[in-house]
């Protein structure tokens, strides 16, 4: 007999889920995509209803590939979306049958209210009388957040094949509730004046037309705007970024057409900016903790760092050049208050020596990230005499490609930095991309970096233990390279702990 007191015959099966309260099955079948609780009505006679309230009194509502056609393909999704590939998933699921379940969902739903509401997939123009139902679906049952994520195999950006976002919407309800709104691929053109987006705090626009008239009256038509995300969008030449007292993030990234931005932001905190080389004026943004540059045109790194003065309680900052030849100038102006660099040299011929101005400029850092990838480096970094840096407590170097100046690099910092705590050489790693994107580095490591020519009996030892799948240039990193890295650290005397992956 089992502790409830009911007796069970030996090798009988007991349906314990069955016995669960509907609360408990209720709350398992709402933490499943809306084609998998649906496919439980196959469990049994009992089951066959019971999908319905869990997933049908939802009040935030998914629709993308995985709620629509299955759990199974998260993955497939999220490994395209990091690359950025997602075309190449256009012909594997069918139009008709997403569009046919979510009309059928909307009609079945019965829920009063709606939090947020998401549609991510292959819809464009075409689509725009279904669209405009499901966005006025949203605004009728008052959601606070609302993400159009609509994807083409189309690279091309106008208004022919691009979804235009009904903005006229929002008036057919006395007060708009928006506050995010997130929209990919589409038309983005309200009137100047336009006062139903008073609500909102958060807009991010990702390969989108977006009138630059708006945007010239954004502030004073989103009072309320706290984050402001363009990211591959057409906006006109000129951007201007307020005057406002609530924006604190701010992210502009890979608009090509701008040439001037103008910032005027006391509150911002945050922000990020990855394309070519433009002016960045009027940067009253005395309150930034946080700085993200991207530039890929001469004279982009030099620029980045006048900006910095104009930032006193700067905090963490991230450099990526790419490209083009030039240094870290010699003089950099001082900033105090800097706990964290992250500094990306994917440039040719780069002097790895002029990191150290970085040092010198930033007496508080407390750690110092750079990331490399192959390139000519050149300069000299054996030689810095009178100068120790007391506040640095982490150096990391990813991408190390075992090249003899970066061996030296590693020297100097051991030298210079007095309270250094840890050295990381990683022949991997990965770098920040703007926008809440990573990139994921490959081993670089080829034979004879480290000014050593390995013999063939111990290259034939090396390759004797592959195994397939393996990185032959991590191989012999580990094998060779990381071997003679460690013991040239190991001249320098030091209290740090020196890990080499």
């Amino acid at each position: 007999m089992d502790r409830s007191g009911i007796t069970a015959t030996v090798g009988e099966r007991k349906d314990w889920i069955n016995k669960l309260p509907y609360s408990v099955l209720s709350y398992i079948l709402s933490l499943l995509t809306i084609k998998d609780a649906v496919g439980t009505c196959m469990i049994s006679h009992q089951w066959r209803h019971l999908w319905k309230h869990p997933i049908l009194t939802r009040t935030n509502l998914k629709f993308d590939i995985a709620n629509v056609f299955g759990g199974k393909y998260t993955r497939l999704f999220e490994e395209h979306e990091e690359d950025n590939r997602l075309d190449f998933l256009i012909d594997q699921f069918e139009k008709q049958f997403f569009v046919r379940c979510v009309n059928e969902y909307l009609l079945l739903y019965r829920g009063k209210k709606v939090d947020s509401f998401k549609v991510a997939f292959f819809l464009d123009a075409e689509s725009t009388a279904i669209l405009d139902k499901w966005v006025r679906f949203a605004i009728k049952k008052e959601a606070e957040v609302l993400d159009l994520q609509l994807f083409s195999r189309s690279c091309t950006l106008d208004t022919e094949n691009v979804y235009v976002f009904p903005h006229w919407l929002l008036s057919e309800l006395k007060a708009s509730t928006l506050k995010h709104l997130s929209l990919r691929r589409c038309v983005f053109k309200p009137p100047p004046g336009f006062d139903r987006f008073i609500q909102l705090t958060t807009l991010c626009l990702n390969k989108a037309i977006v009138d630059p008239v708006f945007l010239a009256h954004l502030f004073s038509d989103c009072l309320l705007l706290e984050s402001l995300t363009l990211t591959n969008c057409r906006v006109g030449s000129y951007l201007t970024i307020g005057p406002s007292l609530r924006l604190n993030d701010l992210k502009v990234l890979l608009c090509v057409e701008l040439e001037r931005i103008e910032i005027d932001a006391v509150n911002l905190s945050s922000f990020e900016y990855y394309g070519n080389h433009l002016h960045i004026s009027c940067m009253r943004t005395p309150l930034l903790v946080r700085y993200f540059y991207s530039g890929s045109s001469k004279g982009a790194l030099a620029y980045a760092l006048t900006q910095l003065p104009s930032c006193p309680g700067l905090e963490t900052l991230h450099l990526q050049i790419w490209n083009n030849l030039e240094d870290i100038p010699q003089t950099v102006s001082t900033l105090r208050n800097l706990k964290q660099v992250n500094l990306d040299l994917f440039v040719p011929n780069f002097d790895l020596g002029s990191v150290v101005n970085i040092l010198k400029a930033a007496p508080l850092l407390e750690e110092f990230i750079i990331t490399v990838r192959p390139a000519n480096y050149q300069g000299d970094v054996r030689y810095y005499p009178g100068f120790s840096h007391d506040h640095l407590r982490k150096f990391k170097m990813q991408g190390f490609q075992g090249k003899w100046i970066e061996i030296e690099l590693a020297i100097c910092i051991l030298k210079i930095a007095t309270k250094l705590e840890v050295l990381v050489i990683d022949p991997y790693g990965k770098f920040y991309n703007g926008g809440g994107r990573w990139t994921k580095l490959s081993c670089y490591y080829e034979e004879g970096n480290e000014n050593e020519v390995i013999d063939e009996n111990e290259e034939e030892m090396i390759l004797d233990g592959i195994e397939d799948g393996v990185d032959l240039a991590y191989l012999y990193w580990k094998q060779r390279a990381s071997v003679v890295v460690r013991e040239r650290l190991k001249e320098v005397g030091t209290d740090a702990q020196v890990i080499i992956l």
